[in-house]
């Protein structure tokens, strides 16, 4: 199962551990050195309002809508491949998506979606391994960048507007079930998550269960 964080990173981190106030410095400070460590040439300011008052949204991709969706992403640039019919358990079971995993993705028009797991509401091309405060590592991408390449996504195959994505989160999306109805799933609701942290500029990240 996979869920869509969209809301400040003190509230992302506190969960069910703690009050987010008393995370927010820590994250304040881990957000100064990690700007400090990206070229500030290549990287605009991390900026978004880290507040503990301020309200998290979350949004259901199903069981499988997130391994299908970056499925779907990863054989729409390989038309040399065959769709898989249905989405595995794991993504890492597919022995295509390994290979180019292993590559960090670094030729995809869809990079920061098959990549990342977490983006910040800034402008930047690439994708970069990153520490956590807790300790945890995750792959950084772009806000911005990842709703460019949804639309891309969408452009090149379902052709699909907003009407139809809100039927798409009636689908379900079981683990182990049809590949591109799952897709459609986790199509709709990471759309609409990127959405709300677009207009809200906040950090979004993937939580998988």
């Amino acid at each position: 199962m996979a869920r869509a964080f969209v809301g400040p990173l003190c509230r992302f981190f506190a969960g069910d551990r703690g009050e987010p106030v008393t995370f927010a410095q820590g994250v304040e400070d881990w957000r100064r050195d990690l700007q400090s460590a990206f070229d500030k040439q290549l990287v605009p300011q991390f900026a978004w309002r880290e507040d503990p008052s301020e309200p998290a949204e979350q949004f259901d991709l199903g069981d499988s809508g997130w391994i299908a969706l970056r499925l779907f992403a990863f054989y729409a640039e390989k038309s040399d491949l065959d769709l898989p019919d249905t989405a595995p358990a794991l993504i890492e079971l597919d022995r295509d998506w390994r290979e180019a995993a292993d590559q960090k993705f670094g030729r995809s028009k869809y990079a920061h979606l098959l990549a990342a797991r977490m983006w910040f509401p800034q402008d930047f091309e690439f994708t970069a391994r990153i520490a956590l405060p807790d300790g945890e590592a995750t792959e950084l991408g772009s806000l911005s960048v990842l709703k460019d390449q949804l639309r891309w996504l969408n452009a090149r195959t379902f052709q699909a507007d907003e009407e139809q994505f809100a039927t798409w989160d009636a689908i379900e999306a079981p683990a182990g079930g049809p590949l591109i109805a799952s897709a459609q799933r986790g199509y709709a609701a990471l759309w609409r998550a990127v959405s709300v942290a677009t207009q809200r500029r906040m950090p979004l990240v993937l939580i998988e269960a």
